[in-house]
């Protein structure tokens, strides 16, 4: 039986999936961040998700699946909506965390100074695979449908930044065209990180 594979603009049930991918695709920087650990970190990003909080919410989001059953997810928006949509996430954190906000808030900080993507540049922000289901296709769906919504935008190029030490996602990127434009090493706990670009065309 042929897989077959679809992409669809997510929903706030899909809160489940979403944790799991941002937990993937952000490699314990979650962690970090919320000041927190396992289940209590996949309830927080299940609730940022399904409460549509700015750069973590379903708005932004796409799910991959494979006969119907949702595998994988691309969190994805234009480069110049990146501090709107980062800010956008502060009522829903404060509603999360209460008083506990200003810690995120202060360890968000360190992160400040990292350049995502220009303005004209579609941000491939988080895109992972449920281990299960790797290496049937899902990732190549949704880096292509990236590149679908960045013309549909009429942008020319996809940006994503992707750690240093994580080989497999950078082969996968440059099979499908991306290119390596900077390599930063910032202070830890922040990890080694490549911007990596691929033009599209309108």
């Amino acid at each position: 039986m042929t897989s077959s594979i679809s992409i669809r603009p997510a929903r706030p049930d899909d809160a489940p999936l979403a944790a799991a991918v941002f937990r993937l695709s952000m490699e314990g920087t979650t962690e970090f961040i919320f000041g927190c650990d396992g289940r209590q970190v996949e309830i927080t990003l299940m609730r940022l998700f399904s409460s549509d909080a700015g750069r973590f919410g379903y708005c932004c989001a796409h799910v991959a699946e494979m006969n119907r059953k949702p595998l994988g997810m691309l969190i994805s928006f234009p480069g110049a909506d990146v501090t709107r949509l980062s800010l956008a996430a502060a009522p829903q954190l404060f509603r999360v965390f209460g008083l506990r906000t200003f810690g995120v808030a202060a360890r968000s900080l360190l992160f400040a100074n990292i350049h995502e993507a220009d303005a004209d540049e579609y941000l491939v922000s988080n895109l992972a695979v449920l281990p299960a289901a790797q290496k049937h296709g899902l990732g190549a769906r949704l880096l292509a449908h990236a590149d679908e919504q960045a013309r549909a935008r009429g942008l020319s190029k996809c940006a994503l930044l992707v750690s240093t030490e994580n080989a497999a996602a950078v082969n996968l990127y440059r099979k499908h065209g991306y290119k390596i434009v900077s390599t930063h090493q910032p202070r830890k706990p922040i990890a080694g990180y490549h911007r990596m670009v691929k033009v599209v065309g309108k």
